[in-house]
């Protein structure tokens, strides 16, 4: 329930800091005293569109506050998904309003998006006024209120899971046809790049090592007469090596201690002519023929052409003739494929057509019931001869099963039942309203309604049987009601009188709790607009009944 509301600088209110309390508490006072600034800053607080005008003139933000109480599980569960700590079910709301077109909104300190914070407001505080009485024509709000309770509820959420599976499946076989049409299409041509791909025989770094070689091909005169050289002094040093380790040898066979030198000069002797036998081998393998360079000219221009048209490079060829393949073995199996797919397609259909089944058995025996007992509210609310009914028609299969809803009516009796749009007053469509109000409600619902005027266009009797139908949804609800009429301001456990003054040149609008001889004038003015002493007795015997 709503425990406070505190209002900064909002339109024509200054500062406020307003509690409310459980039972039926309502709203009055003259026209443009104020009353519709409370509701718009309690819409803002649920996340509805902030306007920068609505800040009080000369001021450079509105700030706004509420605290609620819940005892909601699916409103405390949702809190703790989105990681917002709410001890003992208290909920503190801020929102702020600058100037420059900024709004900021939070919950116990945590920032939320305004997309979010209407989804919580939703399940905090429900509005009804004219406009909502309006939703009544959408059929998407009559199955909404026909699916609120949490036995079809469950029922439903079954349903779903089974039907966006049933989807995916749709979607998969479209996406496998698609793929299916654009093989096919591009078969021939995605053959033959196949085909000129394998053929290529395409190896990584190949291009780089032609290259490599041809650049050498280039070059190997002048590296060969360069080798040769080296060969040369390898000879000659070899030679030399030779004939100076036999001097060596005959000097160490009279000093021992040459030995050292002679080893080295051995391993010396044994590289130089090791290197001299490789660089021999080398200059072998600098004679090109020339059937090959053309051969690796040839090469290179064909791996050159394959990388320009294949993804710049020959890893990007590479891997291009790879998803080729896989794109024609996949279209292979996607005949196989398909018929998986009709198989599987077929029988979470059935299965889905057999929840909607289910569901649609809930729905109906809901609806029968319902139509009763809002058809016995609406007796109670002056429409003695109006019937009520919730008539379901099963179309094709859909997001929410295949029921269409329609809500209907037959205000008078021998009248036959229309839509509530078509048969249905301003006046009728509230207290239809208020009947629905009073018998779709359950246990974890919204704690808080507010009614906005809902007496409009109703007088008399009806307003008294209005009037005990929100006193008795206020034994399981907190109620908030504007209103213009006695008989429902005689009911109220606590009365708030909204009014107008002029303060230093500017006017403010005050909200005051009254009672006793206060709360009777107040009733008086709603009856006749003056407080003479028929009004007065006639204001105090309304809140005796």
């Amino acid at each position: 329930m709503l425990e406070s509301l505190k209002i900064n600088n909002f339109v024509l209110i200054p500062t406020i800091n307003l509690d409310f309390y459980d039972g039926m508490t309502v709203l009055t006072g003259e026209t443009g005293s104020g009353k519709s600034i409370v509701l718009g800053a309690i819409s803002l607080i649920l996340g509805s569109k902030a306007d920068k005008d609505e800040i009080r003139a000369g001021e450079s933000k509105a700030e706004l506050e509420a605290v609620f109480r819940t005892n909601r599980k699916s409103l405390i569960a949702l809190l703790d998904d989105k990681g917002i700590d709410s001890d003992d079910g208290r909920i503190i709301i801020r929102r702020q309003i600058r100037s420059n077109g900024r709004s900021f909104y939070s919950l116990n300190g945590v920032n939320l998006t305004i997309a979010e914070a209407q989804e919580i407001g939703r399940m905090l505080v429900d509005i009804t006024g004219q406009n909502s009485a309006l939703s009544l024509v959408r059929k998407d709000r009559q199955l909404a209120l026909l699916d609120s309770s949490k036995e079809i509820a469950a029922s439903l959420s079954a349903y779903e899971a089974s039907y966006e599976e049933y989807l995916s499946l749709v979607e998969e076989r479209k996406a496998s046809l698609e793929r299916m049409r654009k093989v096919e299409e591009d078969r021939s041509y995605l053959e033959y790049c196949l085909d000129e791909l394998d053929k290529a025989e395409l190896m990584e770094g190949e291009d780089d090592e032609i290259k490599a070689k041809l650049e050498v091909a280039s070059s190997s005169e002048y590296i060969v007469e360069n080798l040769e050289a080296v060969k040369e002094g390898l000879d000659n040093a070899s030679r030399s090596l030779s004939a100076a380790l036999s001097a060596l040898f005959k000097a160490k066979g009279k000093d021992e201690s040459l030995d050292e030198y002679y080893q080295r000069m051995e391993s010396s002797s044994i590289e130089t002519d090791d290197l001299l036998q490789s660089i021999s081998a080398q200059l072998s393998s600098y004679s090109f023929d020339p059937y090959e360079l053309e051969d690796m000219n040839s090469r290179l221009a064909t791996l050159q052409r394959i990388r320009k048209k294949y993804g710049g490079s020959i890893e990007a060829a590479i891997a291009k003739r790879d998803e080729i393949r896989l794109m024609l073995d996949e279209a292979e199996g996607e005949a196989i494929s398909l018929d998986r797919l009709d198989k599987a397609i077929e029988k979470k259909r059935v299965e889905c057509l057999e929840k909607a089944e289910a569901l649609h058995m809930l729905r109906h025996k809901r609806a029968e019931k319902l139509g009763r007992d809002i058809t016995s509210t609406l007796k109670k609310l002056s429409m003695e001869s109006a019937e009520f009914r919730i008539e379901l028609e099963k179309t094709s299969l859909g997001a929410k099963g295949f029921d269409n809803v329609s809500f209907l009516i037959a205000p008078n009796r021998g009248e036959r039942m229309s839509p509530v749009e078509d048969a249905a007053s301003g006046g009728e469509l509230s207290r239809i309203m208020l009947a629905i109000k009073s018998n779709f409600l359950d246990s974890d619902d919204v704690e808080t309604l507010i009614f906005d005027e809902i007496d409009s266009g109703i007088s008399g009797h009806a307003a008294s049987n209005v009037a005990s139908v929100m006193k008795e949804l206020s034994k399981r609800h907190q109620i908030i009601a504007i209103t213009h009429l006695a008989q429902i301001a005689s009911k109220a456990d606590n009365h708030i009188l909204v009014h107008k003054s002029e303060e230093k040149g500017r006017t403010v609008s005050h909200l005051d709790y009254i009672e006793g001889e206060k709360k009777v004038a107040e009733i008086a003015r709603l009856l006749s607009g003056d407080d003479s002493d028929i009004s007065l007795r006639h204001a105090r015997s309304l809140i005796e009944v």
